[in-house]
């Protein structure tokens, strides 16, 4: 049977498979993270929406599982297979065509495959870019950061990939084509089928083409880094400035001090910005188009005003400095994994909670396991924190043994102060337990009805978000 599978997989593209190529399926088949240990049955690279729907019209009538994947830099196991050598991957990066960048309706037609990054270096020769920023923009591709919504620091001003996605072509589990929006952004023709498939970690369809909103790329930003006590002081800050700066702040970064630990400890950089220890820092970027002496004077008036609430503040004096201190910010994800075992939350707190939060879990989380360290970092103007568990040091245990409990102390608090399990990474494997745990049986029960609907033999990432 698998050899059957694999002949006519092979006719349609390139196909790799467990017997002849087991060491690439575990390549494709591994989480980010290396908590999914399953293999695929094999890996297929279709060229073009042609074939994508041709492996899926195969699939469909023998049901075989699939797995869509992009970049396969998610962080909840959304692209690994749930079940040894059962599910095929179907990866996109040879579907990676930029087709049209309009500059008039202020847009781009791109394939599903195109890099984030690769996307915004075409557009910057037409002084555009796509607003998505985060860590892994060199390998995260579009049709993976559509299908989890994902968000960055840019959030703040631009909005998550939702709010910038005008069209979508979608392949159907039965392989039929499905073309959904346009170039403009008023379309008030009944439901806004699109927006189902953003945020469905591909278990509604396959994308593979979009039409993304682009904007003129800013002249200059006004960048700084600030240190602070506590972390009430960081929100009282974020108060202020919002209200006062009339420019758009497009970045608002909360980090630890341990960031800086971790990432001096693993050689990401030599020292830290600053002189002495705080408990706390904000990194943060304004959008100016005529960035002058008369506006740089008025900014920094403008934070002189609430300078009790911080302890010292350094302004990027040039754009080598500015890169250095973003750099520092895209290095945190990768010091944490090599500091140890995580367990990691990807939450939103509203802002006048957050610190409740911060406090009672805490408290809470020392009860169950002392010298945790706590990574809490994240995009503190729109309430988003990665609330990252570091295993202690000298641990003789096995710190995954912990989770469950962890994650009922961290889910009852979300629950308690009205948030968000996940804000940006999606479900996934890792956070099923979690969606089931803290979403209402009537929005589950729904769910499930529009996956049955565009999925009736459940092919498509079978188990991801929830079991049918």
């Amino acid at each position: 049977m698998e050899n059957k599978i694999f002949e006519n997989l092979s006719k349609i593209c390139k196909t790799i498979n467990c017997i002849n190529d087991e060491l690439d399926i575990i390549k494709y088949s591994k989480d980010w993270r290396g908590r999914i240990n399953e293999k695929a049955l094999c890996v297929v690279f279709p060229k073009n929406e042609d074939e994508v729907s041709k492996i899926l019209k195969f699939s469909y009538d023998n049901d075989i599982k699939v797995i869509p994947q992009g970049g396969n830099t998610n962080l909840v196991a959304s692209a690994s297979p749930t079940k040894e050598k059962k599910e095929i991957i179907i990866n996109m990066e040879k579907i990676n065509q930029i087709h049209h960048v309009d500059i008039l309706n202020k847009c781009v037609e791109v394939d599903a495959g195109v890099k984030i990054d690769d996307l915004n270096t075409r557009l910057e020769k037409d002084g555009f870019l796509f607003p998505l920023e985060m860590a892994s923009t060199g390998s995260s591709q579009v049709g993976g950061v559509i299908s989890t919504n994902a968000g960055g620091i840019n959030v703040l001003h631009y909005g998550s990939v939702r709010n910038n996605l005008l069209g979508l072509e979608v392949i159907l589990s039965n392989g039929k084509i499905l073309r959904l929006g346009s170039k403009v952004v008023k379309d008030n023709t009944g439901y806004n089928l699109k927006d189902l498939f953003c945020g469905s970690e591909g278990t509604l369809g396959i994308i593979t083409r979009a039409t993304l909103k682009i904007y003129p790329r800013a002249q200059n930003y006004f960048t700084f880094i600030a240190s602070f006590e506590n972390l009430k002081n960081v929100i009282d800050f974020y108060k202020h400035i919002s209200k006062e700066l009339r420019f758009p702040i497009t970045g608002f970064e909360l980090i630890p001090q341990i960031s800086f630990d971790l990432c001096i400890k693993h050689n990401f950089m030599k020292k830290s910005f600053f002189e002495n220890l705080k408990n706390y820092y904000a990194l943060v970027k304004i959008q100016i188009d005529n960035l002058d002496d008369q506006i740089i004077n008025l900014l920094q008036e403008k934070l002189y005003e609430c300078s009790n609430l911080y302890s010292e503040i350094i302004i990027a004096q040039n754009e080598k400095q500015n890169k250095e201190f973003w750099k520092f910010r895209e290095d945190l994800t990768e010091a944490q994994k090599l500091e140890g075992k995580l367990i990691g939350f990807d939450i939103s707190v509203p802002l006048d909670k957050l610190d409740q939060f911060f406090i009672k879990g805490k408290n809470e989380i020392d009860n169950i396991l002392k010298g945790i360290k706590f990574h809490t970092f994240g995009h503190l103007g729109d309430c988003n924190i990665h609330y990252n568990l570091i295993e202690p040091d000298n641990l003789k245990s096995n710190f995954y043994e912990y989770e469950m409990d962890l994650k009922k102390i961290v889910n009852n608090l979300i629950n308690e102060l009205s948030g968000s399990i996940s804000a940006e990474h999606g479900i996934g494997l890792l956070k099923r337990d979690d969606f089931l745990e803290t979403k209402s049986q009537l929005e589950i029960e729904l769910m499930k009805n529009i996956k049955k609907t565009f999925d009736p033999k459940n092919i498509l990432n079978q188990n991801k978000i929830f079991k049918l």
